[in-house]
């Protein structure tokens, strides 16, 4: 019984050391890694996703602003100066 299991622990750490211990069968070549250091980052500092979410909060705010521009294109955020007495 000790020979048995003392010969499957064998078996079973050749195998594990002849093949690997990683699933992983897509192969990483230096020409992977000299094309794209760092997959994951969009930008400099950003990953994808944070660099989405950075465009679209930059885009809302944009559209946003644009009211503001308006307003003041024709002149809408100051008072009148039609009457004789002082607006606030």
């Amino acid at each position: 019984m000790i020979r048995t299991a003392l010969l499957a622990s064998l078996l079973l750490t050749v195998t594990v050391l002849a093949t690997g211990c990683s699933s992983n069968k897509q192969s990483v070549t230096s020409d992977d890694l000299r094309d794209n250091w760092t997959p994951e980052l969009q930008s400099v500092t950003l990953s994808h996703e944070d660099f989405t979410n950075f465009r679209s909060r930059h885009r809302h705010n944009t559209w946003r602003q644009i009211h503001d521009d308006w307003a003041r294109i024709w002149f809408e955020d100051r008072n009148l100066r039609l009457t004789e007495y002082n607006l606030p």
